[in-house]
């Protein structure tokens, strides 16, 4: 206790925050001078310093600069972990709320580089996106610090919640524009299916519903189908552009009759109207069915 005391008293021009002692991160060190790599427990940290024990069950801490360590690794918490396989399955309100409890806990080490605290915030971020909590997700990216995140992914989705809080404005021509800058780029795939929904969202608000058809069409096989939520709303959203479209309507007035023309562009968009909404209801429902009237689309596939 002793040397706790006199640890604190030497360091008082130290610019790590006072976080409360309960905390601690395991981590490996690696020191530069020497290559020495040992186990450590970090209790807080700032961008040049860090706080550690070197045993779980010590009262006493190292200080040191951060610049004497060749690698800090921090070891992936049990929390964090769960928090990983409730996302990963999908269940995005739980994963929301475990991460939110991450995040706040780890704040003591906020400042290190892919830190455990931004890690969380930012996949508490992607569970609003995949709920639809535009809301949420304004709300937590307001006070989120990108500079600890190094990958190139994630960096690049933040970018991103540029064009979802655009939708959540619904200001479709800023989304419009957002979303057509992406067009050249090379995206993953559930990044690419994120552009093309929105671009779609924007051109069918827009009323430009044929160019939105392709964006939708883009945004459910760009990472084949693997970003489920988006798939599911893009092809809802498709059939609500074939539901509105007047050649489809007259063709579906006409369709079994004298009248019916099926060299019409009516005619063509009504039976692909009709096989998106079987492959939907196969495929791609979620356990969501589909609304009545873009059901009754599965009524008139073309005769093979």
């Amino acid at each position: 206790m002793k040397h706790l005391i006199l640890s604190l008293l030497l360091v008082p021009a130290l610019t790590i925050p006072a976080f409360s002692q309960a905390f601690e991160a395991e981590a490996i060190l690696s020191k530069r001078d020497d290559g020495g790599t040992f186990r450590a427990w970090i209790l807080a940290a700032s961008k040049s310093q860090i706080r550690y024990k070197t045993t779980k069950v010590s009262t006493d801490f190292v200080e040191a600069k951060t610049s004497d360590f060749a690698t800090i690794f921090l070891v992936e918490p049990p929390d964090y972990a769960a928090a990983i396989d409730l996302y990963e399955g999908r269940k995005y309100k739980e994963a929301q709320e475990a991460f939110a409890s991450v995040k706040d806990r780890c704040k003591p080490i906020a400042a290190m580089p892919d830190n455990f605290h931004t890690l969380a915030a930012f996949h508490e971020m992607e569970c609003c996106r995949h709920l639809g909590d535009y809301e949420g997700l304004a709300v937590v990216l307001k006070t989120f610090l990108k500079e600890p995140l190094t990958r190139e992914n994630q960096l690049r989705q933040l970018d991103l919640y540029i064009m979802w809080d655009a939708v959540r404005a619904l200001a479709w021509d800023r989304v419009l524009v957002i979303a057509s800058e992406r067009d050249e780029e090379a995206l993953p795939g559930y990044q690419r299916a994120q552009v093309a929904y929105c671009k779609g969202l924007a051109l069918d608000n827009l009323e430009r519903g044929r160019e939105a058809l392709i964006e939708y069409s883009v945004a459910m096989t760009a990472d084949s189908g693997a970003s489920e939520i988006i798939t599911q709303q893009a092809g809802i959203k498709a059939l609500g552009v074939y539901h509105k479209d007047p050649e489809v309507k007259v063709a579906i007035q006409n369709w079994g009759t004298e009248d019916e023309n099926k060299n019409s562009s009516g005619y063509t968009r009504l039976t692909e109207a009709a096989a998106l909404a079987v492959f939907y209801e196969k495929f791609i429902s979620l356990g969501k069915t589909l609304p009545a009237d873009l059901k009754a689309f599965t009524k008139y596939l073309a005769p093979k």
